[in-house]
């Protein structure tokens, strides 16, 4: 312990010696004494405390103090990326479920469904809609004759307008074709 106040005293003594040298040394008219004496000051203030505080930064462990929490917070948000995904999923899923139950009280089947959807605050958007559609299948009789009729631009354009009004989707997020309809 006296080893370490003595070589303490040392190095206080060595800084105030280059201190008072560097203040004799400078000119008296110089514009910037003023910031060269609180850099000194800082230098004197590091010069005390640094063999006390030095020890301490020395015991202290960068990845417990620093690294952990990044790592951590890094989890966090993996995770968050992970929860926004998995919710995207579901709606979609539900969704498509959702159009093609609708869809075919309409009297039309889904054959594709391509959705661009995010998640953001816990809303979900939908960017992009675009539906592959036909008409249900009519059998005849007892021969089974399945029936394809065309989809009118007229029909597809009140499906669409359907859609909007029922699910809240703007009219021009949504694109629906057809193999059979009218260009």
């Amino acid at each position: 312990m006296i080893e370490f106040l003595v070589s303490w005293a040392e190095q206080l003594i060595i800084a105030l010696i280059i201190i008072i040298i560097i203040e004799i040394i400078l000119p008296n008219g110089n514009n910037y004494k003023k910031y060269i004496k609180v850099v000194l000051g800082i230098f004197l203030v590091y010069t005390i405390i640094n063999p006390i505080v030095g020890e301490k930064i020395n015991n202290i462990k960068f990845k417990e103090v620093v690294a952990n929490p990044y790592i951590e917070d890094n989890t966090n948000i993996q995770n968050n990326i992970n929860y926004d995904e998995q919710i995207e999923k579901k709606f979609k899923i539900k969704f498509e479920e959702n159009i093609n139950e609708f869809l075919s009280k309409n009297g039309y089947e889904l054959e594709k469904i391509e959705q661009d959807v995010t998640y953001k605050n816990q809303e979900i958007e939908i960017n992009k809609l675009k539906l592959k559609i036909e008409k249900q299948n009519q059998e005849k009789e007892k021969i089974k004759v399945k029936k394809q009729e065309k989809i009118t631009d007229e029909e597809i354009k009140e499906i669409a307008s359907k859609i909007s009004d029922n699910y809240e989707i703007d009219e021009s997020k949504i694109i629906i074709e057809s193999e059979n309809s009218n260009d």
